[in-house]
């Protein structure tokens, strides 16, 4: 089972990278099934209808989420839709959506999906502590049931996230982490053989600070005051993801990071 997972798709010059890359290159690495995170594809916060159909159009098969999936109206509807799109697994029950999903790739068996928000860093009140909510979670399910099973741990805190990585190592395929937008160059198979690495990356803008235009968080930094976040909507476009081989639900065989700049 080969799969591409993209970083974070921000806004459209985000959906439109992906639209200019993903087609051809699905096709020229051969993959069975593409995995994005989307919590920003909504000119930078949240989730929309039109933008999930439109990357989905591109090639997209299934959506990972964070803390801002539920920044736009409407999200409550789409999040309890057929729409392949899960939210962190550790936020409360109550709350629309879950977060675990499950693709049929036929002969080549299923693949369970799993999202978690880190805990450290996030000013995220409602959620509970994500080691023990996987546990809770894996212990729930029989592993023998899928072909693969992958986690975007999506968290501020690398350590955090090298952590998850070393527990969860040999009981999932493989631990993706997003959130910081920063690719990181540390893609490897771990100890007891799960692929790991601890941010994919995003796509959109290279020019910018994670999206937003650099004069703005500049300003950020050095006065108590700032203008709105505007995201950069032209120039130079990254588009960061991974390519993972999958070899059962506790191992993958390879993981390769894939980064372009258009």
């Amino acid at each position: 089972m080969k799969i591409l997972f993209i970083g974070d798709i921000c806004g459209s010059p985000g959906r439109q990278t992906v639209g200019e890359v993903l087609p051809k290159l699905r096709k020229q690495k051969g993959v069975d099934l593409v995995i994005a995170n989307v919590e920003n594809i909504a000119h930078g916060k949240g989730i929309t209808e039109k933008t999930l159909r439109e990357v989905m159009s591109y090639g997209v098969d299934f959506m990972t989420s964070g803390n801002h999936v539920w920044k736009k109206p409407g999200f409550e509807d789409i999040l309890e839709s057929d729409f392949p799109i899960i939210r962190p697994l550790n936020y409360p029950d109550d709350l629309p959506g879950k977060g675990y999903g499950e693709v049929d790739l036929g002969k080549k068996g299923k693949l369970l999906i799993l999202n978690l928000l880190g805990w450290g860093g996030m000013n995220e009140r409602t959620i509970s502590e994500p080691f023990r909510e996987i546990d809770a979670f894996l212990r729930s399910i029989n592993p023998k049931d899928y072909s693969g099973i992958l986690l975007d741990i999506h968290a501020e805190s690398t350590a955090e996230k090298v952590s998850m990585g070393a527990y969860l190592d040999g009981r999932v395929s493989s631990i993706i982490g997003t959130h910081t937008h920063i690719p990181t160059a540390d893609e490897r198979i771990l100890p007891k053989g799960s692929t790991y690495i601890t941010d994919v990356g995003m796509t959109g803008p290279l020019n910018s600070v994670l999206w937003v235009d650099s004069d703005i968080i500049i300003q950020q930094n050095m006065y108590p005051y700032s203008p709105s976040y505007e995201i950069v909507e032209d120039g130079p476009m990254r588009f960061d993801s991974v390519i993972l081989e999958v070899e059962n639900p506790c191992k993958g065989q390879k993981i390769e990071r894939l980064n372009k700049i258009l």
